[in-house]
Order: structure tokens, then C-alpha cells, then sequence
């Protein structure tokens, strides 16, 4: 099927799926900070859920607090712990601190149908539920938030099947410096480095993945992605810019390295691995990166304007603004001089740390009435210890270039269709890949505010790897509870 055929037959299935859906909407809040403050979910997302509006943005890098005045915002009061007299009689008592006065935990329940033309002759699937995902969250007194995502069921189809694991689980502290939050924050436990060119987590297109962040150099064994999480410590932070719009974020930290999730398991490398040797940490060293952005225009990286205006019933997703980022991640990971196998048994003996690579890049993310368009340039550099044997051909050079460009756009209140295109350009010394491109759209359709359906398609060209989807078409309906 040929490329227009392709963007026709994706265009009736959005079109065909969208029609008729104009009907009365509520609302409805999204757990947990939604119940919290009683406000709608677009307070914060940009016009639909996951994607973060700037004022989302800037309470989530406050800690999950509105950026002036929280307690004023509060409608569901914490449980005291201690009272303020305690502060003054510090350190000769304990700091008092609050907890939610119900329990912080909210569930989001997703359901799809798969269409794949070209997998065994044509294959449908009904995934039943798909995914039920616990989603916990709060603040703890002044300066302590934390959050969490930990799947409950996933079906046997996905990554994971139906195992119940620890996806993300986090701590910030945020104090106040200068009589201001934001300024310095420390985040520890599992989470999504800000060195992701753009939060997967946070994407609103779920047919496909970002490859700058699931990409893994197969003949190098290098399975250190942004995604799903990373063991470690960040700081992160921020100040406004003149007048209080766009201004200055940055953030840096120390993680594990771990493993992708789309990458092949270890756990089937056979007896290659030195006993000892662990999946939960495929190297023995640490993994670093930095980040830096600056925005121009538009509502200040920790918030501007009023909290009535985010709180607007429409268009509080409209701006005008740039946003200018770089990012260098620097790590270690493991490698096989002979990746080749003999069932499980590798031939080649296992270096736990041997693959010295490089992940860095530029983004721009612009921002104009309904629109937003982003473009990320990332590349990927990596370099093992010894050379690596293919097919009678070695070499130690793995580099790649990304380029990824993605346009969102609210047609109304609550439809938001989605476009990405990828292009990727390996440069292996050994195992080469061809350059590829890969196409992603969706549509979303709120039902309700808590509420949403999805159509989408993705394929990509003949050039494409195994392990990359070719073609696929989704609908789906996500809830949160």
C-alpha cells in the first residue's frame, strides 16, 4: 500500500470515528490532585489527558502544588500533623507536616481494539482490558510530594503481560530559597529522566512510542533507554523570565542505567551473563545526564498570570511561546563481542559495562493558539570496549541520528487530532540498519473530561528493523477513575 493510499485510509477511519460524537460534556475531575482542589482536569493537561498545559507544567515542577498560594486552592483539607506552634519550638520538636485526608490513589482503566493487515494474513484483536493502572499521588506538608504509577494488569499481549510491578515511584523535596519554590528540587526513588527529549509518559499519541526513547542498539546489547523509568537522583529547577513569562528550567542527575522495557530480556541470554551478574542492573557503574531549556513567551516555567485564568473553562492550552532545549546523557552498558546465538547460549563472551555511548540533542517546541508543533534532533553514539563480531564483520562504532517532528492541534474542546513523523539514520560498523521512517496519527475524542476515545494508525517503510511496528491501527477508550 502506497504512502498516499496509507494517509487516506487513516484519514476515513479519524473522520468516520469522530462523527457523530457532538454531545453535551461534563467536568468531571481526574484523580487524584483533580479531587484535591475540585477543579477540572484541564486545568492542568492541554485540552486532553496526559499532556501538560504550561500551568500543569509548572505545578508538577512545583511539587504537584499551584504555583501561588496553594492552601488558598485546597479544597480537600490535609490531615494536620503537629501545628504551626511546632516550628517555632524546632529543633527541640518534630517539623509538623500534613496527609491527605483520603486515601491519594486513583485508577486508570484502558481498553483497545488492534487491526494489524499485515501479521499472519491479517490480524483483529480485542484486548478486553488492556491495562489497569494504579496511580497514586500527594504532597506531604511544605516541601515533600511524591507519586506513583504501578500496573496492576497488563494484557498478555503487551511488554510485561499481566505481571503487577512498580512502573515509577518517586519523592520530591522542594524548599523554599529566597522566599520562592521551585528555584532547586530533589527527586529520588523511579522515575522518567528529564533528559527525554519529550515525556512518553505524557504523550498523547498511544499507538506508537517515541523512538528517542525506546530505541536500544541491538548489536552493541545497549539496553539503557529513557523509558519506562530509571533508578536514581535528579535535580531540577527553575526561574521565570522578564515579567514573569517563559524563563530558564534546567535539571541533572545520576541514574542506574537500566534496561529499555521494549528491549530483548536478559533474563534469556542464557548462561553467557557471569553468575552474579543482575537484569535490575545491566552495568556496574552509573549513568549521568543534564538538561537545559529556555522558554520565550507564554506563562512563566513556574507559573504567571492567575490561577482563575488556568482555570478557565476553554482555551487555557492557548500561548504563544518558544522553547528552546539541549540535553547530553552520558552512561555505560553491556555488550557481547558475538551477539550471534545458539538458541539461548551467546558465543561471544559478555562485557557487564564495555559499551561507552553518548545520547544528546536539541529541541524546540513551539506553541501558537491551538497548535503545537515539536521537533527534536537526538543522537545516539556508541562506542564498546573490544570490537563486536557479525556475519565475519567487526567493528565498535554504533552511531545513530533521530529526527522526530510532531504536530498536536485543538479542532475543538475536545477533539485533538496528533501527527508524528520520525527519521531514523543508523550508522553501524557492524549489524547495519538501514535509514527508516516511521508515520504515527491519532485522534482524541472526550467523551468526558476523565474520559476519552483514541483512533490511530502507525506504520513505516520497508527499511524498517523487526521489532517496528510496519503497520497498526488502534481505538481505543482510556478512564480514569
Amino acid at each position: 500500500m502506497n504512502l498516499f493510499l496509507r494517509l487516506t485510509l487513516i484519514c476515513f477511519v479519524l473522520v468516520s470515528a469522530v462523527a457523530g460524537l457532538f454531545y453535551p460534556r461534563s467536568a468531571d475531575a481526574i484523580p487524584v490532585f483533580a479531587r484535591k482542589y475540585q477543579t477540572t482536569c484541564q486545568t492542568c493537561h492541554w485540552a486532553t489527558f496526559p499532556a501538560l498545559n504550561s500551568f500543569g507544567k509548572a505545578f508538577k515542577d512545583n511539587g504537584y502544588r499551584f504555583p501561588d498560594d496553594d492552601e488558598v486552592y485546597v479544597k480537600e483539607p490535609p490531615v494536620a500533623f503537629g501545628g504551626e506552634g511546632w516550628k517555632k519550638m524546632f529543633p527541640q520538636s518534630i517539623w509538623p507536616s500534613t496527609m491527605a485526608s483520603v486515601p491519594p490513589v486513583s485508577l486508570q482503566i484502558e481498553s483497545n481494539f488492534l487491526v494489524n493487515p499485515k501479521y499472519d494474513k491479517g490480524k483483529t484483536a480485542f484486548d478486553g482490558i488492556g491495562a489497569l493502572e494504579l496511580l497514586i499521588g500527594g504532597t506531604l506538608g511544605e516541601s515533600f510530594s511524591w507519586f506513583g504509577a504501578a500496573p496492576l494488569y497488563e494484557n498478555e499481549g503487551s511488554a510485561r503481560g499481566s505481571e503487577t510491578h512498580v512502573e515509577r515511584l518517586y519523592i520530591v523535596y522542594s524548599p523554599t530559597l529566597f522566599e520562592k519554590k521551585g528555584l532547586v528540587n530533589i527527586e529520588f526513588g523511579r522515575f522518567e529522566p528529564r533528559a527525554t527529549p519529550r515525556s512518553q509518559h505524557l504523550s498523547i499519541i498511544g499507538t506508537t512510542r517515541y523512538l528517542f526513547s525506546t530505541w536500544s542498539t541491538a548489536p552493541a546489547s545497549n539496553f539503557t533507554t529513557f523509558f519506562p523509568y530509571q533508578n536514581g537522583v535528579e535535580l531540577f529547577g527553575g526561574v521565570n523570565g522578564p515579567k514573569g513569562n517563559g524563563g530558564l528550567t534546567w535539571a541533572a542527575g545520576v541514574v542506574n542505567g537500566e534496561r529499555s522495557g521494549d528491549a530483548y530480556d536478559p533474563d534469556d541470554l542464557g548462561s553467557a551473563i557471569p553468575e552474579g551478574e543482575s537484569a535490575f542492573d545491566m552495568n556496574n557503574s552509573k549513568d549521568y545526564y543534564a538538561r537545559v531549556s529556555y522558554k520565550i513567551g507564554g506563562m512563566g516555567v513556574l507559573g504567571g498570570g492567575t490561577v482563575k485564568d488556568s482555570q478557565k473553562a476553554t482555551e487555557n492550552w492557548q500561548e504563544k511561546s518558544l522553547t528552546l532545549s539541549s540535553f547530553v546523557y552520558r552512561g555505560n552498558a553491556g555488550f557481547f563481542n558475538n551477539p550471534t546465538a545458539d538458541g539461548d547460549e551467546r558465543t561471544g563472551s559478555w562485557h557487564s559495562s564495555g559499551n561507552h555511548f553518548w545520547r544528546y540533542g536539541t529541541e524546540a517546541d513551539i506553541y501558537w493558539g491551538n497548535f503545537n508543533l515539536f521537533g527534536a534532533a537526538t543522537y545516539f553514539r556508541d562506542n564498546t570496549a573490544s570490537d563486536v563480531t557479525i556475519d565475519d564483520q567487526s567493528g565498535r562504532d554504533f552511531d545513530a541520528d533521530l529526527y522526530t517532528a510532531e504536530l498536536r492541534w485543538v479542532a475543538l474542546p475536545w477533539i485533538i487530532p496528533a501527527v508524528r513523523l520520525e527519521n531514523m539514520n543508523p550508522a553501524y560498523d557492524v549489524g547495519d540498519i538501514d535509514s527508516f521512517n516511521t508515520y504515527s496519527a491519532d485522534v482524541t475524542v472526550l467523551f468526558r473530561a476523565n474520559v476519552k476515545f483514541t483512533v490511530g494508525a502507525a506504520f513505516a517503510d520497508g527499511n524498517a528493523p523487526l521489532g517496528i511496528d510496519d503497520e497498526i491501527y488502534q481505538m481505543g477508550v482510556k478512564i480514569g477513575l
